[in-house]
């Protein structure tokens, strides 16, 4: 099997090194890169199993860049660090780009781990839901093949000589880097397809770490929207028309009759994610945090947008660290 898997993080931690040993273990033969900012301890203890690049301080699609290019395999595997392969991953998606030359990358379901705290389950609840994943949530869970706009880089395969040839990745972005490069492959008349049987366990973040991944998502909308130049892709600021809302309130103590509107659409508002969120929850006890995490996947990147529309966002690289 001529493929090489690439793993960007910041440095090698417990998850990092779970997810060397799984890839180790299911693909023997494969050859393993693992691009961190600084090495420690754990950089070394992996050193056996994987090669270790050190890239500096860098974005995550640096990271990749340099693993690609440090590579000698046909095909390359990026998986974040923070997720391990299921049994079935590479070998669907390497017959799927031998047999279609129009095909770009070929990914999959990332789904969630078994053995996650609470915290962490509700946001893998949350993100099976349009409210949060928009018409993407088929992706965090097993579910037919299809042709897609785009797929997630933390279970995503490429052929390198076409990545190298289209640039890689762009190194500027801090988030939604795989979105522009899905972006860039449609682009250039390729297509992207998403396999069930492509399949990664994929850690979801605590509600804190949620938070601040949907600020950073939401301050980059207007990137992605100048990108896509399509008017069907702005159902991605209705968050922040969302926000807008939420901040009209103070209307109502000048034209009372708002204040009626104001609070049934609220009212309306809440009662859906409150009906999702026990139509994603397994038991009647998850409701609440389930609709917790709907609540901050849903507002909050309307806030990040706000944010950077009137410039008060701060640095970016300094709240959003790419947990892999």
């Amino acid at each position: 099997m001529s493929i090489g898997i690439v793993i960007p993080c910041i440095f090698v931690d417990k998850l990092t090194k779970r997810c060397v040993l799984e890839c180790r273990k299911k693909y023997p033969q494969a050859e393993i890169i693992v691009v961190v900012d600084y090495t420690n301890e754990g950089s070394r203890e992996i050193s056996d199993d994987a090669m270790v690049l050190v890239s500096g301080k860098s974005t995550i699609s640096a990271k990749r860049n340099m693993g690609v290019k440090q590579s000698s395999s046909r095909y390359i595997a990026f998986i974040d660090s923070d997720a391990y392969p299921a049994d079935s991953w590479l070998e669907p998606a390497q017959k799927i780009l031998a047999k279609n030359s129009d095909i770009a990358t070929v990914g999959g379901p990332n789904i969630s781990p078994p053995e996650e705290p609470d915290t962490e389950r509700y946001v893998g609840l949350a993100l099976k839901s349009f409210f949060v994943s928009g018409s993407f949530n088929f992706r965090k869970f097993i579910s037919p093949a299809r042709y897609c706009d785009n797929l997630p880089s933390c279970n995503l395969i490429v052929r390198r000589e076409e990545y190298l040839n289209m640039g890689g990745m762009d190194e500027k972005l801090y988030s939604s880097e795989d979105n522009d490069f899905c972006y860039q492959l449609r682009k250039s008349g390729k297509k992207i397809y998403f396999s069930p049987d492509v399949v990664v366990y994929h850690k979801n973040r605590s509600i804190k770490q949620f938070i601040n991944q949907r600020l950073v998502y939401g301050a980059t909308v207007w990137e992605l929207l100048f990108l896509s130049k399509s008017i069907l892709d702005c159902y991605i600021l209705a968050p922040f028309i969302l926000v807008l809302f939420i901040a009209s309130g103070p209307i109502s103590f000048f034209f009372t009759p708002w204040l009626y509107v104001y609070l049934s659409v609220l009212a309306f508002y809440f009662l859906v994610l409150w009906l999702e969120a026990m139509r994603l929850s397994p038991s009647i006890t998850d409701t609440w945090g389930t609709f917790l995490a709907l609540l901050v996947g849903n507002l909050i990147p309307g806030v990040g947008t706000l944010g950077r529309l009137v410039g008060v966002m701060p640095d970016l690289s300094k709240i959003y660290k790419n947990y892999e």
